[in-house]
């Protein structure tokens, strides 16, 4: 009896796109920090700061995430008690 043929582990000739993917997205990353280093004043309710413009953007994609991850408790809570 013959053994089954098995594909090489020897990685793929072809073109490395997740290597691609991954520098494309490192370049823009790099893009992002070096257009967005300007300070700017922020109004916070009961004071200002004066912050990096990255990190004012870091800071709303970080509420924004938050609050849809609470948002989507709540909506879940919603359904179980709904269903019982």
């Amino acid at each position: 009896m013959s053994e089954p043929v098995r594909p090489s582990s020897a990685p793929e000739q072809g073109t490395p796109w997740k290597l691609i993917v991954f520098g494309v997205l490192a370049v823009y990353a790099i893009l992002i920090v070096f257009f967005n280093r300007k300070q700017v004043e922020v109004s916070f309710v009961f004071f200002s700061a004066r912050i990096s413009l990255l990190v004012l953007i870091l800071l709303c994609v970080g509420i924004g995430f938050a609050t849809g991850y609470l948002f989507d408790q709540l909506r879940d809570r919603r359904r179980g008690s709904q269903s019982t």
